[in-house]
């Protein structure tokens, strides 16, 4: 494998096994995340970034829309939270004027308060649209959801908010009705010293911005500050979502959840007409049959690259899945 750190993993990964199998790989000469392996026949199989040429644009298009992708799984049956999808002002507006009868089935932010009030706190926000976990809030009052969706939907046309739910956080990636990995995610969180205030411990998390607006309001939750000096061995959580793009750690336990489970994550990618997707879900016990579960979304474009950051052994468990996904692309037998 190309051992230069400056290339991108998917590169690399690429670069070794069209090495190894005879095929031509052709990237972009800036960044590298961008190219198309090229098959002894002619034939290109495209990727930019985690983007592979093996998803139906329609159902990949879907997976990027989170009501869309709920909305879908609960008609055929699957588990997801209560959730509402809502609308900037300024969407509405204009939807009232143009297309009047499509804007009086859309929700507002102040539908979302009453939603929140229904089904109780806490709930979730979230961009309706998009990846790794950013701009995703927890909220445990009134005022703080008010306040977030004033907030997000300057920066957002529209906000899923969703109740939250307990248990453990999965991402479960699916090749071709194939479990690949399963990875339990952990909060992004540190562990006290006695010593150093929560800034300094921080300082020390990969992936995490320390200038990252939710990181104050979850530390009140928990009664602290950046400034609180926690006690030797207490776990302190930074932030209120557990993607690892964003400094939080996951163990591999694909071994270890129930064989229904893992059934129900394939049912969910081939109905969603996804062949490679990882589906993120929360499940109650994940290694016991008949656990419960709610989906949270399912990404048509996961990421490894921070989970293979973790170590040898990780590196190693993201290489063999990328290797099944370049079988998959191009045809060759695993």
């Amino acid at each position: 494998m190309e051992k230069s750190p400056s290339l991108p993993l998917v590169r690399r990964i690429f670069a070794d096994y069209c090495c190894r199998h005879g095929l031509s790989l052709i990237c972009d000469e800036g960044s590298g995340q961008a190219g198309y392996i090229e098959l002894a026949d002619g034939r290109r199989r495209f990727f930019r970034g985690t983007h592979f040429d093996l998803n139906p644009l329609g159902a990949a298009e879907i997976a990027d829309d989170k009501a869309y992708t709920l909305s879908f799984l609960k008609q055929d049956g699957f588990t997801v939270p209560d959730s509402i999808l809502v609308h900037g002002s300024d969407v509405l507006a204009s939807l009232r004027v143009h297309k009047p009868g499509i804007a009086a089935k859309m929700h507002s932010a102040e539908d979302a308060l009453q939603f929140a009030e229904t089904v109780g706190y806490p709930v979730f926000a979230k961009p309706n649209i998009g990846q790794e976990g950013e701009d995703v809030v927890r909220l445990d009052k009134q005022a703080d959801l008010q306040h977030a969706l004033t907030d997000l939907l300057m920066r957002h046309s529209s906000l899923l908010v969703q109740k939250a739910v307990e248990g453990a956080d999965l991402r479960i990636l699916i090749l071709d009705g194939n479990v690949l990995l399963a990875l339990d995610r952990q909060p992004v969180q540190v562990t006290g010293d006695g010593e150093r205030t929560v800034e300094q411990l921080a300082i020390g998390v990969a992936g995490l911005n320390l200038r990252d607006l939710r990181i104050a309001p979850e530390l009140t939750r928990q009664g602290l500050g950046l400034a609180s000096i926690p006690e030797k061995g207490q776990t302190v959580e930074l932030l209120p979502n557990k993607n690892l793009s964003a400094g939080a750690k996951a163990r591999d336990i694909t071994n270890n959840v129930a064989d229904d489970l893992k059934e129900t994550a394939v049912s969910m990618c081939e109905n969603l007409g996804l062949r490679y997707a990882g589906i993120d879900l929360i499940a109650e016990t994940p290694q016991k049959s008949g656990s419960r579960y709610a989906v949270l979304e399912v990404n048509a474009a996961p990421g490894l690259n921070r989970y293979a950051a973790q170590g040898a052994e990780e590196l190693a468990s993201v290489t063999s899945v990328y290797e099944r996904v370049l079988d998959a692309l191009t045809g060759k037998s695993p």
